[in-house]
């Protein structure tokens, strides 16, 4: 394998070289502000030595780095943070300093090094297109298109360096291909249903490997180059994502998610594992466990000498007494209010979504919140923390439009994760406004099958329950229930069907005067403020 000497050529890296623009905030400095302002999260790229286990921390930081690659040489190491790529000492010793990636100025956290050590490829978006693959020099300067067709995410380089392998949407579909490095023509590797992501090659070049939803949960598998003889390599109960191959070949490393994530997913922000297991197979050790998540392990970022791997990890929060949830015994915890005159401010998002314009984590989540939309099937997911919806503030993820006059907002709601929080809730709102103590009407479905409209009649007032439906108990495969809230003037209604019949009300109406342009849109909160969930809204309209 070819190297890059690092002294030799270090010369040449300044010029391509811009100040790292994210600033280090030390942990001491960052103090909740008096207004109850969370503080930002803290992310730590750090190495685990392979025999001992030992963990060092190279880099801290309160901007969101992710997905670190080592060099080839061992001498430095790349992450990415807000679309650019930036590069620090292996051992920390220098502050990070900015690539120029050319044309590909918007790289998310697919990128490596090739194996010779000259060239990095990075997947990148522009204003037109969604993501494709670029290739660059390791000094940094002009980006070459390899893949015209979008989107495209790289994950692996051949041995020899003459083959990119990567995931891509083609025909409404994610599988795998490879393409020349030089560009050309891609080759469909993979073509089951569901996803296949994160290929990789061995270091010998005989298998890629990739993770693949296709049995029903994210596991590890293997494929020769030409995509035959296709197997299963890891299968277990956890969702496991993104297997790298030691670079002397003897181990394969991954990224291990709980059974609270979907299968297709590997959100940031939760409990995960590390894990390794030997290449010809053997037991599977806990290497890391740590919370973390997406960035984490996403690309290759084994050192030269297969000793240490490189990761992000995130310093949870710890969050107030108040806000943890109503616990049972042996575990009693007594569910309280917030304290009087707390507030956090709300992040918001102008960001369009499906029928919505924007989206908003209300009351500012210890965790931030996520939607996302698949157009193909008309479903939104929803991912978030918060503390509860309920009291005399909330904390929620909002997806949400503006709107005056009547309207009937209709879902479908599904809790993928059946283990979760009985309490969590997912509902469909009008809100005056977009702060955390806002009057607000809502019609809410909680984890254990408690169904109830409830309302906060003037601006910081706890909220009240005008009606509700029991229908705790269903069984696993029942339909999923469909709810509706309907605005006539200043009357506002619950309708429910729980088993696929005709909507029908449910309870009395209640009041509440909204002045006109107001909210309306579909939430989630998973009632743990340190613990993120996510609840699925179909067929959602809004007449």
């Amino acid at each position: 394998m070819n190297t890059i000497a690092h002294l030799t050529h270090r010369a040449a890296w300044l010029p391509a070289l811009l100040a790292f623009g994210i600033g280090l905030t030390t942990a001491s400095a960052q103090t909740a502000a008096p207004t109850g302002k969370p503080p930002s999260l803290e992310y730590k790229l750090e190495t685990v030595a392979i025999e001992s286990g030992e963990r060092q921390t190279i880099y801290r930081t309160y901007d969101h780095i992710e997905a670190p690659n080592w060099s080839r040489d061992g001498s430095y190491m790349l992450f990415n943070f807000k679309g650019g790529i930036y590069r620090i000492p292996a051992d920390g010793a220098a502050k990070p300093l900015k690539l120029d990636t050319g044309a590909a100025s918007k790289c998310n956290n697919d990128h490596g090094i090739s194996f010779d050590g000259r060239l990095l490829a990075v997947s990148a978006r522009t204003e037109e297109k969604k993501s494709q693959i670029y290739v660059l020099p390791i000094a940094g300067g002009e980006a070459r298109l390899v893949t015209p067709l979008t989107p495209s995410y790289w994950h692996g380089w051949s041995p020899d360096d003459q083959t990119l392998v990567y995931c891509a949407e083609r025909d409404g579909n994610f599988d795998i291909y490879s393409i020349p490095a030089a560009g050309g023509v891609e080759k469909r590797l993979t073509s089951n249903r569901g996803l296949d992501d994160g290929p990789e090659y061995s270091p010998d070049g005989k298998h890629i490997y990739f993770n693949s939803e296709r049995d029903g949960t994210m596991q590890i598998w293997r494929m020769k180059p030409d995509g035959s003889a296709q197997e299963r390599v890891i299968a277990d109960e956890r969702r496991n994502w993104f297997p790298h191959i030691s670079p002397d070949g003897r181990w394969i490393a991954y990224i291990s998610f709980g059974k609270d994530v979907i299968a297709d997913d590997h959100p940031e922000n939760r409990e995960v594992i590390i894990r390794l297991m030997p290449v010809g197979g053997g037991p599977i050790r806990d290497l890391v466990k740590l919370f973390g998540g997406q960035g984490t392990l996403n690309v290759a970022s084994w050192s030269p000498d297969s000793k240490k791997l490189a990761f992000v990890s995130v310093t949870k929060p710890v969050p107030p007494d108040w806000s943890l949830p109503g616990m049972p015994k042996p575990n009693f915890h007594k569910q309280v209010p917030p304290p009087a005159d707390f507030h956090r401010p709300s992040v918001v998002l102008n960001q369009p979504m499906g029928i919505f314009e924007g989206q908003a984590d209300v009351g500012g989540p210890l965790l931030p919140g996520n939607c996302t939309f698949d157009a193909r099937t008309g479903r939104y997911r929803l991912t978030s923390a918060g503390y509860n919806i309920w009291y005399t503030r909330d904390e929620f993820r909002y997806v949400w439009k503006k709107m005056e006059g009547d309207a009937t907002l209709s879902a479908t709601i599904e809790f993928p994760y059946q283990e979760g929080y009985f309490d969590r809730k997912a509902v469909l709102m009008f809100r005056q406004d977009l702060s955390d103590d806002s009057k607000t009407v809502m019609v809410a479905l909680h984890g254990g099958g408690l169904i109830h409209l409830a309302q906060r009649s003037e601006k910081g007032q706890k909220i009240t329950e005008s009606a509700r439906l029991k229908a705790e108990g269903r069984p696993p495969d029942a339909k999923p229930i469909r709810l509706s809230i309907a605005k006539h003037g200043d009357t506002y209604a619950l309708f429910a069907s729980l088993d696929g019949e005709p909507l029908r009300q449910i309870g009395t109406s209640t009041e509440l005067r909204l002045e006109g342009p107001f909210y309306v849109g579909i939430g989630f909160c998973s009632h743990q403020p340190v613990t993120v969930d996510n609840a699925i809204l179909s067929d959602v309209t809004l007449k």
